[in-house]
């Protein structure tokens, strides 16, 4: 997901977005859970609020 949000060139962007709420940022590079499913609703509405399409960016 990371690799693909840096690809899109919006990486910037997220970070930003995660640094300002300090539970998403502890879940986005939290080391004993590096996945990050599909359907999760946190990950869908940051990626949308980035502008991406989260079906190509959770993509397996």
């Amino acid at each position: 997901m990371q690799a693909r949000i840096i690809e899109a060139g919006k990486m910037a962007s997220a970070y930003a977005a995660l640094t300002q709420n300090p539970v998403y940022f502890a879940r986005w590079f939290a080391p004993d859970r590096p996945e990050v499913y599909c359907d999760d609703p946190d990950a869908v509405s940051l990626l949308q609020a980035l502008g991406l399409d989260p079906d190509a960016i959770l993509a397996p």
